[in-house]
């Protein structure tokens, strides 16, 4: 009897345990979510000191301010339980999000470009690199957002989104194309870009140029950069994109899959 007393006991201060460190962890993620500035914080009051001050990197992945504060990005992980292999690509420099004419501006740096190269850090937790055509960066609209600065999320695309893309290389062949990609996803706008890399393609530009009514209101748009491999062997990406309307989120970030099944499945 005094066994089972001293079993439940310890039975209940595991739970106890547990429990404290699941409120600690919800506390956490839940502060995140109130606090729409809690990335900038990170950045700009950690990570970027941290950098100035050429001590122990402790918050970012990297932070590359080598052409200033206000042209410079850092790389955080996102620690969300259900996103293990999920970074995000932040700016430096305040900007709200898609909706910030910052983006717009002559001369704007090309954030896509640096999120595509920080395509490693999911690889390196992986152990592997990742396939041309295993990438996605995402980037929500103003209103399908938690965080008031600028973050494009670098993970693996899911797979019936490459899929799709892939069937659908013909058909994409020319312009912004509609195209619903699976049964389940509301239509995007899709434009095929054939080349080796983004330097000198801004998506936020493409988007406003391209798409009728996107630059007058950018907050209402999402961007998905997924790669591609063409059917004769060359590479490129596909941008896709879609305006949210009322009852229809405009949230890219659902055309990523933070688990990378795509890579677990080629393992």
């Amino acid at each position: 009897m005094r066994a089972s007393a001293t079993g439940w006991r310890r039975t209940g201060m595991t739970l106890a345990i547990l429990a404290t460190l699941a409120g600690l962890v919800l506390f956490f993620f839940l502060s995140r979510f109130l606090d729409p500035d809690a990335l900038w914080k990170i950045v700009n009051g950690q990570c970027v000191p941290e950098q100035q001050q050429q001590a122990e990197r402790r918050h970012c992945a990297e932070v590359d301010i080598s052409k200033g504060v206000d042209r410079g990005f850092a790389v955080l992980k996102d620690n969300a339980p259900t996103k293990p292999y999920n970074y995000l690509l932040i700016p430096t420099k305040r900007i709200t999000g898609i909706e910030d004419a910052t983006l717009l501006a002559p001369g704007a740096e090309n954030y896509f470009e640096h999120a595509w190269a920080a395509r490693s850090y999911p690889g390196a937790i992986l152990k592997r690199d990742l396939d041309w055509n295993m990438v996605a960066l995402a980037v929500n609209s103003a209103k399908d957002r938690s965080q008031n600065q600028l973050h494009i999320h670098v993970s693996c695309v899911r797979a019936g989104i490459r899929n799709a893309l892939k069937d659908n290389e013909a058909k994409l062949s020319e312009g912004w194309v509609p195209l619903k990609p699976t049964a389940s996803d509301p239509s995007y706008l899709v434009f095929r870009l054939k080349r080796d890399n983004l330097s000198g393609f801004n998506p936020f530009q493409a988007v406003a140029d391209g798409i009728l009514e996107a630059r007058a209101a950018m907050g209402f748009q999402t961007i998905v950069v997924v790669g591609a491999v063409f059917r004769d062997g060359s590479r490129g990406f596909y941008i896709l994109s879609r305006r949210r309307e009322d009852g229809a989120p405009a949230h890219g970030e659902d055309l990523i899959d933070p688990t990378c099944q795509l890579v677990k499945q080629a393992q």
